[in-house]
């Protein structure tokens, strides 16, 4: 029988030592490793994350400032009349003024005024004003007769009118000296039981309201 010895004890303890010291190594290096892979994936991960949050604001703030730049471009404010007298709205140019009363202590159920820079005194008269608004509670033939009767001295003609966003309402149009004697242009429709007249009784603002304002408007009949 052959006897191992001390010596071959020994150095079959030191390999396996050195067996096991090569394993905790390797351990320790893989866990090192593993641990430095999952702190790099973390912070990839919180990275992408931050980047993702940060390009989704970056895309809400582009909307938000292409809404704005659409809307500054916009050269026209609306005005939304009362619901309960058909939801008029007309747009007008953003330098002007507007004076709008609805209270029908004027006559009117609506009487809206709107002109460059500031408004006018209403009580003149004379004024001239750029766009006019109103709803009056007359029935729409009794206003038309108004103007049919002057259009027998050759001052004004009136023509049929449909505006472009109501194509189902017929109205007119009214050119020539108006009833208040000013020279403009007027368009009248009937609205439920009343009559809506918009006109401008200054000939400079003929053609901004035949080819801009008038094109903006729309309401219930």
């Amino acid at each position: 029988m052959k006897r191992i010895g001390h010596e071959g004890f020994v150095n079959g303890l030191a390999l396996a030592m050195i067996l096991v010291s090569l394993i905790a190594v390797g351990a320790i290096a893989f866990g090192a490793w593993a641990y430095t892979n999952e702190v790099k994936y973390k912070n990839n991960a919180d990275g992408l994350i931050a980047t993702a949050v940060q390009n989704e604001k970056n895309k809400e703030s582009a909307i938000k400032t292409q809404q704005f730049k659409i809307a500054s471009q916009n050269p026209y404010n609306t005005y939304y009349g009362p619901q309960i007298y058909g939801s008029v709205d007309i747009s007008y140019p953003k330098t002007w003024s507007g004076y709008v009363d609805s209270s029908g202590n004027g006559g009117a159920e609506v009487e809206a005024y709107f002109q460059p820079g500031i408004v006018p005194a209403i009580e003149n008269s004379a004024n001239l004003f750029a766009l006019r608004m109103e709803i009056n509670s007359s029935s729409y033939s009794t206003n038309l007769s108004t103007y049919t009767s002057l259009q027998t001295s050759g001052s004004l003609t009136i023509t049929p009118y449909k505006l472009p966003k109501m194509p189902s309402v017929v109205g007119v149009m009214v050119q020539g000296t108006l009833s208040n004697g000013k020279q403009g242009v007027l368009v009248m429709f009937p609205i439920r039981t009343s009559t809506l007249e918009i006109w401008t009784d200054s000939t400079q603002y003929v053609t901004l309201l035949k080819n801009n304002i008038l094109p903006t408007v729309s309401f219930s009949p």
